[in-house]
């Protein structure tokens, strides 16, 4: 997968992306994407909203409690992108990269147990934290095709690769217990990576209108969206810092995502567009738990464990033709 990635983010880098309109005269028509030599090149900036990302295990002994730990990593940081786009007669080419520009959270984490086998469904155990998002990288290579319907409806199908990395730290917190004991836990107290990979297939909607410009001068005005379901491949490693040992608890889950946006755009030159996109991505993926302790030679597995991300992003997008 390593190299799968890096392939991605030469695709980026080669194929630099934005649209340059026809000179169709229609009031309404499907929208031609072809820049010069079909080539183009953009920036964005992009805000996750409200979007987190989590994962529990159940108890494998008696009495089975599940989940018998829960935590939930904020993600509400602004990344940067670099977006890119290929034209051909019958198919275009598009990437994306985005890293994040800031790292503290203004949200907290959340760390939750079930620890009692009397009673099961009782939350014994609270925590919240203070949480940075050390590093973030999103990778998104698609490739979509005309087909018939294109020339109607404006649809395309469309198919991709999605890469999602997290590295958050948590620090600062404070722990709660049934008994009413609190517990501060100063200092950084939990590294954890993951790490998402989205194969996918879906369909690409896009129509262009014309109102009035700059100039008096009519500009076209692109509404479009996409929809597409993906299977998925996620891997976490949690890394507890507070507790003794080398103590690593690990995740290698398989899932799906569903995957819907939508965005409008403007040309306010020839060369020059702006971009508004909003997106909703829906993870839910389960399978195998791995916990390994270097001090007492810990090292045992066992499914169960569920890994799901909830992200919602706006993007503002400007797209420059040479």
């Amino acid at each position: 997968m390593n190299k799968l990635v890096a392939l991605c983010a030469a695709v980026v880098v080669i194929f630099a992306g934005g649209y340059r309109h026809s000179d169709a005269q229609s009031v309404i028509e499907r929208p031609t994407y072809l820049g010069k030599a079909g080539l183009s090149y953009s920036v964005g900036i992009q805000r996750f909203i409200n979007s987190f990302s989590s994962y529990q295990f159940p108890n494998p002994f008696p009495p089975e409690q599940d989940p018998l730990s829960r935590l939930e990593f904020p993600i509400d940081q602004w990344f940067f992108g670099l977006l890119s786009g290929i034209t051909a007669p019958c198919w275009e080419l598009t990437g994306q990269l985005w890293f994040n520009l800031n790292q503290e959270s203004a949200l907290k984490m959340q760390d939750s147990d079930w620890d009692d086998e009397f009673r099961p469904s009782q939350k014994t155990i609270f925590s919240e934290s203070q949480c940075r998002l050390d590093r973030g990288i999103l990778v998104d290579v698609g490739l979509s095709f005309s087909t018939p319907l294109e020339r109607f409806v404006g649809m395309r199908p469309v198919t991709g690769l999605r890469h999602q990395y997290f590295k958050f730290t948590t620090h600062d917190g404070v722990q709660w217990d049934l008994s009413g004991h609190v517990m501060d836990l100063p200092g950084d107290g939990i590294e954890f990576r993951q790490t998402f990979y989205h194969l996918y297939l879906g369909a690409s909607f896009a129509r262009t209108f014309f109102v009035q410009g700059i100039a008096s001068r009519r500009a076209p005005l692109n509404l479009g969206g996409q929809v597409d379901y993906a299977l998925v491949w996620a891997s976490n490693e949690d890394l507890h810092l507070l507790r003794s040992g080398n103590r690593i608890t690990e995740e290698d889950t398989r899932g799906h995502c569903w995957h819907v946006s939508a965005w409008v755009d403007l040309f306010l030159k020839d060369s020059l567009k702006l971009k508004a996109v909003g997106d909703l991505k829906r993870v839910v993926t389960d399978g195998s738990h791995r916990l390994t302790n270097s001090v007492i030679a810990l090292d045992f597995s066992f499914d169960g464990s569920r890994v799901w991300s909830d992200q919602v992003t706006v993007s503002a997008v400007a797209e420059l033709t040479f």
